[in-house]
């Protein structure tokens, strides 16, 4: 999947602003089946609709991958009304981390083979990596910055290997893979996999469905950087869809699972974006904010998205993308 999403930026662009695109040679047939995760001929067209979920009336899953994908799409809970409406995307349903991770992860590893998995993760991909590895009958071996030691009690009840570096951010501990990757582990790399993009295309999609049923369309998509794969397919798709603009949130300090763009991030540069950046205190008065008016406990880089839409004095219609709630942090928050 590396280099996927230049390769076929133009084609979704198309597809996107149409509803629509008509397969007629390899790239296409390559960019498509991997978008709509199956094989795809030429002379087929596709539609926008094949992209968008089926949701389940029974709520009934045959195995834990299908409680996954079955289980979308996760609820958009509207927060507010005009002049601001809001909607916040719960991305906590998802099964496995209780994050966005989960969509993350089960594409990244069905876009790679091998039984020994290696990653790098700060929290939620770890998590996920580790069940999904589970359910796929993989080995995981996952290397941690100092930050998220908070996980690993986690990752021993789900039984992968793990191993906290002495470095403060995830993406400085990608060197310490090349001895596992030599002796034939697999690296998934969310950090470089276009799949992660790609993927979240579908994730756009299907807040897209969500919207157009109760006659919406957003003027604001409001996500935090991590990897920025969520973030930049969201403003790519809402962007060329519907004009919108992307307000992608960056820590001033320290927030858990969101860092600075000048720390490295591939996908980020494909889509205009407003920067925005909060501290890990406003982020925490986001959180406490949300909790007294709503009753629900989010993340902190939920908090920190929420934080940055209360501050906003512009209006129109927004998406919130919170990635996770707060019960994974609450060891974490003690040392705060």
């Amino acid at each position: 999947m590396q280099g996927h999403a230049g390769v076929c930026l133009e084609r979704y662009r198309e597809f996107i602003e149409r509803g629509s695109y008509k397969v007629s040679n390899s790239d296409d047939v390559s960019c498509f089946s991997v978008l709509l995760q199956k094989e795809v001929a030429p002379g087929v067209e596709v539609r926008l609709g094949d992209i968008m979920p089926s949701p389940r009336l029974n709520r009934v899953f045959n195995d834990p991958l299908d409680l996954l994908v079955g289980g979308w799409p996760t609820p958009l809970l509207k927060i507010a009304d005009r002049p601001r409406e809001a909607y916040a995307k719960l991305e906590w349903y998802n099964p496995f981390s209780a994050s966005v991770k989960d969509r993350t992860v089960y594409y990244l590893l069905k876009s790679v083979g091998g039984d020994r998995l290696v990653e790098v993760s700060s929290g939620n991909v770890a998590v996920a990596m580790a069940a999904v590895g589970n359910v796929l009958g993989k080995r995981v071996k996952i290397y941690l910055p100092s930050a998220g030691r908070y996980v690993t009690p986690f990752l021993d009840f789900l039984g992968a290997e793990w191993q906290v570096l002495d470095v403060s951010m995830t993406v400085e501990a990608l060197e310490h893979l090349e001895k596992d990757i030599r002796e034939g582990a697999v690296h998934p790399n969310q950090f470089g996999n276009d799949i992660n993009f790609v993927a979240h295309l579908r994730t756009a999609a299907e807040i897209d469905w969500q919207l157009s049923s109760i006659g919406k369309k957003p003027d604001y998509v409001v996500a935090g950087l991590g990897t920025s794969g969520h973030a930049s397919a969201l403003g790519f798709y809402f962007g060329v869809r519907y004009g919108a603009k992307l307000i992608a949130v960056q820590p001033k300090d320290w927030i858990p699972g969101i860092r600075r763009v000048e720390s490295g991030m591939k996908w980020i540069g494909l889509v205009p974006a407003e920067i925005v950046e909060v501290s890990l205190a406003e982020a925490l008065q986001g959180v406490r904010d949300f909790a007294k008016k709503y009753g629900l406990l989010i993340g902190p880089s939920s908090g920190a998205v929420y934080a940055v839409y209360a501050r906003s004095g512009r209006d129109g219609i927004y998406v919130l993308v919170f990635p996770d709630n707060l019960f994974k942090y609450s060891s974490l928050l003690q040392q705060l």
